[in-house]
């Protein structure tokens, strides 16, 4: 039996070596008809781009806030940060009965940071203003606000602080140890004497009203605190990331001693927060951000002051080239936006980049969207070859082609059509990796792209078609 499936073995051997000739190159070519082969090819077209100022693009709601001023040395801008916020009070807050004399013992605004861009050793100076009006809930507000909307413009701030990155009333071992930074600000005590009679406010029959007002933040804000704008009034050299501020309201208490009497007291705090619960927003006051967006040598990203780069896709030379033809299928288009060194920045480089259509890009942001592929990219930068990258925006040609082959004269209805923007973002993934979350990165970042007037970014794009 072995010998027997030995010879069949040695036969289909002998079959298979007479039945194939030595040359196979051909083989794929002989099989296929010359009609079906396959054809690729390499074009490269160039994009043009130039700097455009964020205005009204940034949104200013944001869960981190900034405080400080800082000149940039490079460019000679001057960028100013301050900060709108509201405060959060817990469901049914009450302050317990027997508060002494119905009165505040201190009210004090902290702000905690646990980053700062600049030098510790500046010292900066800050004013508060008690809030007139309130940010409406569902309200798209952008960096470019402007505060007086929330309070009376030349009024007496409620107080002015001066301070530093970095507290020197601390020791050291305070300092390296558990300490949380933040900033203590003293406000004037008729705030939290008020906090304190409204919870106590009868109605005309002397029924309480008050702890209504205390019921839920809604409440709360609208009748007891509407929240504070903190502004930068002096220093240059320095901002703090604040990520949370914290109302503190101390009051003293009676409680039973050991004798059973009421005749002890007890210092106690309510504390109110800024929080998700309720609404903040950051106010930018950038200077000399018009040269360098007039600058056609280059162009810029900068955060939080607000520079992007608007690029040209150049639709039109495709359509010359042949490729939007329809036996034509782009299959990838790359292009990459290379970063200058520099040498004596002290701005850290946008780490994630987002390309979005120019004319798309508010609503991007307004209905928290991902990126799709389409309308819309995301890459980060690549330090050793200094370049962010974009491997394939080909869907994104695709439909700038479907638009303009409905409507030829889309160019002069909408000058936007074939423009993109990059914006400086940042990302929230989920235990799975998944982007779930795309929010403007509104920390100290900068950098110089090449491209402008003079020097245009390389478009590749790699493209098949069937013989004729």
């Amino acid at each position: 039996m072995k010998n027997l499936s030995c010879l069949f073995s040695l036969i289909a051997l002998l079959l298979i070596s007479t039945g194939c000739d030595d040359n196979t190159g051909t083989i794929g070519s002989t099989i296929v008809p010359e009609k079906d082969l396959i054809e690729t090819r390499t074009d490269t077209c160039n994009a043009t781009s130039r700097t455009i100022m964020a205005n009204d693009s940034i949104l200013a709601n944001s869960n981190e806030v900034y405080l400080g001023q800082y000149t940039d040395e490079e460019s000679g801008t001057i960028f100013n940060s301050g900060f709108v916020t509201q405060f959060a009070c817990s469901e049914d807050f009450i302050f317990p009965e027997k508060v002494l004399g119905d009165s505040a013992q201190y009210t004090t605004l902290r702000l905690y940071f646990d980053e700062y861009f600049g030098d510790s050793l500046n010292a900066m100076q800050c004013e508060v203003y008690e809030l007139d009006n309130t940010l409406v809930e569902g309200m798209p507000y952008y960096t470019n606000i402007n505060p007086e909307e929330f309070y009376q413009a030349g009024k007496e701030p409620l107080t002015t602080k001066t301070f530093n990155a970095v507290d020197f009333t601390k020791h050291d071992t305070i300092l390296n140890g558990d300490y949380t930074r933040h900033i203590e600000i003293p406000l004037p005590n008729r705030i939290g004497n008020n906090f304190i009679s409204k919870f106590y406010e009868t109605d005309a029959d002397g029924d309480s009203i008050g702890r209504k007002y205390y019921a839920n933040s809604e409440a709360f804000i609208k009748n007891i605190f509407k929240g504070v704008y903190v502004k930068c009034s002096h220093g240059d050299g320095t901002v703090i990331k604040v990520y949370r501020a914290r109302l503190d309201i101390g009051f003293k208490r009676y409680i039973k001693s050991s004798t059973g009497e009421l005749d002890s007291l007890q210092l106690l705090s309510a504390p109110f927060y800024s929080s998700k619960e309720v609404l903040q927003a950051n106010t930018f006051d950038s200077k000399g951000l018009e040269e360098l967006a007039n600058n056609n040598a280059h162009t810029y990203l900068k955060t939080p002051a607000g520079l992007f780069t608007e690029v040209t896709l150049p639709v039109i030379d495709l359509y010359e080239k042949g490729l939007f033809n329809e036996d034509v299928t782009i299959n990838t288009a790359k292009i990459a936006f290379t970063k200058y060194n520099e040498a004596t920045s002290n701005f850290k480089t946008p780490t994630t980049l987002l390309m979005v259509r120019k004319s798309e890009m508010h609503r991007f942001f307004l209905k928290n969207q991902l990126t799709d592929s389409e309308s819309s990219y995301l890459t980060t930068f690549n330090s050793s070859d200094n370049q962010y990258k974009f491997s394939n925006i080909a869907n994104l040609l695709r439909l700038c082609k479907e638009e303009f082959d409905k409507d030829p004269e889309i160019a002069t209805k909408n000058p936007d059509w074939n423009k993109v923007v990059l914006i400086p973002v940042k990302t929230t993934e989920d235990s799975n990796g998944y982007v779930v979350k795309i929010t403007h990165d509104t920390d100290i970042k900068s950098a110089r792209l090449r491209g402008g007037e003079n020097d245009t970014i390389s478009l590749e794009i790699i493209s098949s078609k069937f013989n004729d």
